[in-house]
């Protein structure tokens, strides 16, 4: 029997891997860039045996890519790049999906895999499109995210500052004249306009800081009173220094309601004979409160109520 049946048969067994495994010539490779929006899923044209390259501008969970099995293979997967080609001509289109590594991106590019008998896209460059309205919604919850957690962030500082700070001390009555100097703070005449009345009070002083501590009452029919900026101004000098910590126990006072004000500054260079004055505006409104005759140096006064250090 002659053995040139079988070797017919033999060489039309092998004409389909033939054909996937040599780029048919009659196809031009293309490389080519498209917008990623999701709005739609983006057209890829493969062939059998022709490696098609999916670039990204940004980085992409390998875990996520998801593909029918046994049709496409993927050749690999890098950080930014997937490489696969068809085990076989497709009949139809076969999907794949990727995400990207960051997880704010809303982005979650869809690709059809078809085959094209014209041309064969080796390279396709995949980039996020910037008015794009889901990648415009992602960078929005990612600044708010940031800006809150920087909310969250100051917040905590503020409560720590006010915590450890010298006022909060005063306040908690942990500070009294052992370490510090303690001397009387007077208000000024009358009630201050607006009607919020300011009784006697103290001012510590150490070494770094200086904290004018008063009674205040808020007069009856009032608005509520919160104090905002405050500095302490030299009376001769006219230097104005900016407060540290402006404090309220509570932290607001309603009408015909009384709390404890202390202010918290850097302590002044040393001028012989120097007076200050300390002057709180409210946070939300006209009214202000005077405190004056505030002294910084070292000298005892008649209000010493404790031993320097």
């Amino acid at each position: 029997m002659s053995p040139l049946p079988g070797l017919v048969l033999a060489l039309l067994s092998l004409m389909p891997w033939t054909a996937a495994a040599h780029p048919p010539s009659e196809r031009t490779l293309r490389a080519r860039r498209v917008p990623l929006t999701g709005a739609a899923a983006v057209d890829v044209r493969v062939a059998a045996g022709i490696p098609t390259t999916l670039n990204f501008d940004a980085d992409i969970n390998p875990l996520s890519v998801a593909l029918e099995v046994g049709l496409v293979k993927v050749l690999s997967v890098a950080a930014r790049a997937i490489t696969l080609t068809p085990i076989a001509e497709l009949d139809g289109a076969v999907t794949l999906r990727v995400r990207f590594a960051d997880a704010c991106s809303a982005l979650e590019p869809v690709f059809l895999l078809r085959a094209d008998a014209a041309e064969v896209d080796t390279q396709v460059t995949a980039y996020r499109d910037a008015r794009a309205p889901e990648l415009l919604l992602a960078q929005v919850a990612e600044l708010e995210a940031h800006t809150a957690a920087c909310e969250r962030e100051a917040a905590t500082l503020r409560e720590r500052g006010r915590a450890i700070g010298p006022a909060s001390l005063v306040l908690s009555g942990q500070i009294d004249g052992n370490g510090v100097k303690v001397a009387d703070a007077r208000c000024g005449p009358g009630p201050s306009p607006g009607g919020v009345e300011c009784s006697e009070g103290q001012r510590f002083l150490a070494e770094t800081w200086v904290v004018v501590s008063v009674w205040l009452r808020n007069s009856p029919g009032q608005p509520v009173w919160q104090p905002g900026r405050a500095w302490l101004v030299g009376e001769s000098s006219r230097e104005r220094i900016p407060a540290r910590v402006v404090a309220l126990e509570p932290e607001a006072l309603a009408p015909d309601a009384k709390g404890t004000l202390a202010v918290e500054f850097t302590r002044p260079p040393h001028r012989p004979g120097e007076v200050y004055r300390v002057e709180v505006r409210e946070a939300k409104g006209a009214r202000h409160l005077s405190v004056s005759d505030v002294t910084v140096d070292d000298a005892a006064t008649s209000g010493q109520k404790g031993h320097g250090p």
